[in-house]
């Protein structure tokens, strides 16, 4: 179709009043296929855009312990020997401010219940235990597991140890509890 005749067609369909729906719209494709029918050409819309997943990728499953540890992690510098630290930072008093350190556990506990959640004044080693055995769907005291160091206890004493005797990190804790599935 030269472009004399597009340019004819369009101007057709813009200046004919509306009543007027009987003009066939040619398409450059009808116009290569040899098809002028009289039925309007109406383009389909688009379909949805399907985006795959890459197959390896799965869903976490966010109430695990490892994951509350995983998160929990980040909001705290380590501090072993103790459940937490605080520690008072600043020379004048406008300055000052209190920075906390966290063990395994309740860097576990942060990541389950907020980086403020241990700044509470009623926050104990039993009360976050509780909490967290709650979250998690079993007792952190009671669920006996056979550690990586070949020593049997619960898995709460067992991060401790972890972290304060064999100087693990709480990234390594966190893929020994994935290997358990915690």
């Amino acid at each position: 179709m030269s472009t004399r005749l597009k340019l004819a067609s369009i101007a057709t369909r813009l200046f004919s009043p509306p009543f007027n729906t009987h003009l066939p719209i040619i398409t450059p494709q009808q116009e290569f296929i040899g098809n002028h029918s009289d039925q309007p050409y109406y383009p389909a819309a688009p379909g949805p855009v399907v985006i795959d997943m890459p197959a390896r990728v799965r869903p976490v499953d966010t109430a695990t312990l490892s994951n509350y540890l995983r998160i929990g992690r980040t909001y705290h510098p380590l501090c072993r020997h103790a459940f937490i630290e605080q520690r008072m930072t600043g020379y004048y008093h406008y300055e000052q401010r209190v920075e906390y350190s966290t063990c395994a556990v309740a860097a576990a506990y942060a990541g389950a219940f907020g980086p403020q959640s241990i700044e509470r004044p009623d926050f104990s080693y039993s009360m976050a235990l509780w909490r967290l055995s709650q979250k998690v769907g079993y007792d952190l005291n009671t669920l006996i597991v056979n550690g990586p160091t070949g020593r049997r206890q619960s898995v709460a004493e067992e991060m401790m140890q972890l972290v304060d005797i064999n100087h693990w990190s709480r990234e390594g804790l966190v893929e020994w509890l994935e290997s358990l599935g915690l």
